[in-house]
């Protein structure tokens, strides 16, 4: 095992997997994109999971998925909403180099 669930290194390897799935979901279908949108979900739900224990320190990440995967969907309306709100908890949790 590469790192032990619920570490620091472990949670900003979900983080860094779901975005690079989220893009490569843009470009790939049928099987390959079964397989990049399955990560994407693994990613949502472990960061869903994680928000409930630090919302300080993961809140912004989440929104910043959730706003990739609207934008992978051409839910464009929704992906500007959640980076809306990515920039403002990365702003209000002291993450200035994350609001970006």
């Amino acid at each position: 095992e590469r790192f032990k669930s619920g570490q620091p290194k472990h949670i900003y390897f979900v983080f860094y997997e779901g975005l690079t799935a989220n893009y490569f979901s843009r470009y790939s279908s049928g099987d390959e994109l079964n397989k990049w949108l399955q990560i994407v979900e693994t990613a949502l739900s472990s960061f869903r999971a994680w928000v409930k224990h630090s919302t300080w320190n993961w809140e912004n990440k989440l929104l910043l998925l959730e706003a990739e995967s609207h934008f992978s969907r051409g839910e464009m309306e929704e992906a500007e909403e959640k980076y809306n709100k990515a920039i403002e908890s990365a702003h209000r949790h002291r993450f200035i180099h994350e609001e970006g």
